[in-house]
């Protein structure tokens, strides 16, 4: 979709607006809409990729809602997103949002000059919210618009919503009803059945026009299910010549599939020269973010070319028990807990990098393994069929989904290890390589380095990093938001895509 932004009303309210949106033109650069409400100046901006998705906009009598997201709800006639949004709003008021099927963040004025904030379950689309200098309440989707306007920006956490007269409250989000089936074998059906709808339905608009491709697991059995629907689109896959184990992976799935493939190389230069946009872009000096925002941002320039919108794996790791580290937790119940954390943790993560890259360049993007029915499918199975044990004793990673496509897809595609994006990619061998000279972080000559907030910095390039985001974000409240994939990272296993929860993203400092 775009973004949204607003404020309460005001002197220089709506110009405040139209600046909030100029920052954000790069997530919907094809329309602009500014509606004044009662006692709020709404906005939003989108892409004109989809007739179904609309330009953000909807108003009902003395109601306004501003919308940034894809909604997979039954509608009639030509209704758009935020038509929907609106119609459910109307008739349930503020349980509306539990009853939207999709990604969104949005914002309702309801009349009576209340105003509600509302981010899905998953946190697909971002949200932040603060006070200017003279204390109105002002949102937009990301924090570029909120810069040098508010320094107390906090962000709306997912399932959430707000406003300025009850303050957060978690809504229980959109989950049709699911049954697994008693077996494996037959649950393995039913979940190739749950994917194949989810894609099919992200396919119904015709907007998608390409699927990215990274030679793994999840991406490949997404390029297997459009194969299987008759979509006919290329396949994209970026990658460092030489450093890339994704690369002969994914040629092995387009030959495979018979579809045609699309491959950028970038070099270690281009690395370097894009690591600032990167930072500025993701909004976070974390270097594995960075290091995987950084290939999410060469995909998305490359799809670019050629399309507003494409398909990606992203999701299946949390879903399924994809990260290594889920093996070296005793207990099934131990695993389901830390399975549900990293998914909850993500949106500040793993679906950050991935909204701020694709959007830097206006490209849409759709996740099936995060549609509803296949996340709630996820949820209720058996920890034992996602991290399963196998004969010869070691445990293997979303065994479920591998047996789910087996017969889809090359062995070689359905039994390869779970590799972190950026790993795989190249990206990190050669930051790796470049900061070798670097001075290691705290040594015999200077003390660790730490955050003016207090964290300390995990290497040398993050503290590069580090400055890189104090540049832009110079506020303390910017610091407070970013979320940690790894903050204790020092020795650990990288290549395995190692992930952990921090005070940085689950404690207060999260909460508005």
């Amino acid at each position: 979709m775009g973004a949204i932004a607003g404020t309460q009303d005001g002197d220089g309210a709506r110009e405040g607006v139209r600046e909030m949106l100029e920052a954000l033109r790069h997530r919907g650069p094809d329309t602009c809409r500014i509606l004044n409400g009662q006692g709020f100046v709404l906005g939003a901006r989108a892409s004109s990729h989809s007739p179904a998705r609309g330009d953000g906009t909807a108003r009902d009598g003395d109601a306004t809602l501003v919308l940034d997201g894809e909604l997979y709800n039954a509608r009639s006639g030509h209704a758009t997103d935020a038509d929907v949004a609106m119609a459910l709003f109307r008739a349930h008021g503020r349980d509306f949002a539990g009853r939207l099927d999709g990604l969104f963040a949005c914002a309702v004025l309801d009349g009576n000059g209340d105003l509600i904030l509302a981010r899905d379950g998953m946190g697909l689309r971002p949200l932040y919210w603060g006070h200017d200098r003279e204390g109105r309440l002002c949102f937009a989707s990301e924090l570029k618009a909120l810069t040098g306007r508010s320094q107390d920006v906090r962000e709306l956490p997912p399932g959430t919503l707000f406003s300025p007269g009850r303050g957060p409250t978690g809504f229980e989000p959109y989950a049709p009803a699911v049954s697994v089936p008693d077996t494996p074998e037959e649950a393995a059906a039913a979940l190739r059945a749950a994917v194949l709808n989810a894609v099919e339905r992200r396919l119904a608009d015709g907007a998608v026009g390409a699927c990215l491709l990274s030679g793994g697991l999840d991406s490949s059995i997404i390029a297997a299910a459009v194969k299987a629907l008759g979509a006919d689109m290329p396949l994209l896959t970026v990658g460092a010549d030489a450093q890339a184990p994704d690369i002969e992976n994914a040629r092995l799935v387009a030959r495979h599939l018979g579809m045609k493939h699309e491959v950028r190389f970038f070099t270690g230069d281009e690395i370097e020269a894009r690591l600032p946009t990167a930072v500025r872009c993701l909004e976070s000096y974390d270097e594995d973010c960075v290091s995987g925002c950084l290939s999410n941002l060469f995909a998305a320039e490359l799809a670019h070319r050629t399309t507003r919108c494409v398909l990606s794996g992203e999701g299946a790791d949390e879903l399924f028990g994809g990260y290594h580290l889920l093996k070296d937790v005793p207990g099934d119940s131990a695993r389901a807990a830390l399975m549900e954390e990293l998914l909850k943790i993500a949106y500040n993560t793993a679906l950050q990098r991935l909204d701020r890259a694709m959007m830097a360049f206006a490209l849409h993007y759709r996740t099936p393994f995060l549609d509803a029915g296949v996340a709630a499918f996820a949820r209720r199975l058996p920890v034992s069929w996602k991290i399963h044990r196998g004969a010869d004793g070691r445990d293997v990673e979303k065994w479920i989904l591998r047996e789910a496509f087996r017969d889809w897809l090359p062995a070689e595609i359905v039994d390869r290890a779970k590799l972190r994006f950026s790993r795989g990619t190249g990206v990190d061998a050669l930051l790796e390589r470049r900061a070798a000279g670097d001075a290691a972080p705290g040594g015999a000559d200077r003390p660790i380095p730490k955050t003016d907030g207090g964290p300390p910095l995990n290497s040398a390039t993050e503290e590069r990093l580090y400055r890189e985001f104090k540049r832009w974000f110079p506020d303390p409240c910017f610091e407070r938001l970013v979320g940690r994939w790894d903050p204790g990272k020092r020795g650990a296993d990288t290549a395995a895509g190692t992930v952990h929860s921090s005070p940085r993203t689950t404690g207060p400092q999260r909460s508005p």
